[in-house]
């Protein structure tokens, strides 16, 4: 997101001076210097995402702005050319123009404060002032942690892989039974176990067990873990957690033997500690 925000106020500064130097030392009116800076702005622009692509909404945000920027220069300069044409030498700068102006600052100015609020969120009082507690207990948090995978080609790549291996998973049968022992407390430990049988039945003793319990909305809480065996019970996994946050938890678990690996996705709910 800082990057976002520098690459905006960046390239609105650098349009504004490029437009004032080509206006200033030109013999073009307003209306084709707009004309000539926007042809510049997609010009340079568009191979620069073609180069690196930062995402659709990335881009649509940038090229937006940055042509908002030129079209309202363009009406003020164009303004400012119809009154020296006109010999007025007062007051050159309409209502009308000026209220479309201070339309798209404010519009800029409350967008530049949704990108603020979703990298540093609202500070600890304007949170608790405006949002709700959560039922669940835990910190609420107006911050939007969240990223966005863009490589899209990567993507059909995993998901193929990620077919292929359900099928051998579904070929493999193997059995699985998860679960807490006892209640699971947010902040608290808790004893996470984990069984795992061929399909005959047999436990399976010398796997590799690792998973990560995912927080939705909050990558920075992630817990990722390994199972250690369970003496005396061939097949069975245990692990010692401490959850940081109550509600809902989702969990990605790989059970690995030899060249075997088989995967699993599943939900959690967590209390609140009492």
């Amino acid at each position: 997101m800082t990057d976002i925000l520098y690459s905006l106020l960046g390239g609105v500064i650098a349009i504004a001076v490029g437009f004032a130097l080509l206006y200033r030392f030109s013999r073009l009116d307003g209306k084709m210097v707009a004309v000539v800076v926007a042809l510049l702005v997609v010009g340079i622009y568009m191979p620069l995402v073609i180069i690196k692509w930062p995402g659709a909404d990335v881009f649509a945000i940038h090229l937006a702005i940055y042509l908002v920027t030129v079209y309202v220069l363009g009406i003020i300069s164009s303004q400012r050319d119809a009154r020296r044409k006109a010999g007025e030498s007062e007051r050159w700068f309409h209502w009308g123009p000026a209220a479309i102006v201070i339309f798209f600052m404010v519009v800029i100015a409350v967008n530049s404060v949704y990108i603020l609020m979703a990298q540093k969120g609202l500070d600890n009082k304007a949170t608790h002032w405006l949002l709700p507690e959560p039922r669940a207990g835990g910190e609420v948090s107006s911050r939007f942690p969240g990223t966005v995978a863009r490589d899209f080609r990567k993507q059909q790549d995993e998901f193929n892989q990620f077919q292929q291996r359900i099928q051998e998973q579904e070929a493999r049968a193997w059995q699985i039974q998860k679960g807490w022992l006892g209640e699971a407390l947010a902040r608290q430990p808790s004893r996470f176990k984990l069984r795992v049988l061929d399909r005959d039945g047999t436990p399976i003793g010398d796997a590799e067990v690792s998973g990560v319990f995912l927080r939705p909305g909050d990558s920075r809480l992630d817990q990722p873990f390994a199972m250690q065996p369970q003496a005396g019970e061939p097949g069975s996994y245990l692990a010692d957690l401490v959850l940081p946050e109550a509600g809902r938890w989702e969990l990605l678990l790989q059970v690995r033997r030899g060249k075997e690996t088989h995967e699993i996705k599943a939900t959690t709910r967590v209390e609140a500690a009492r």
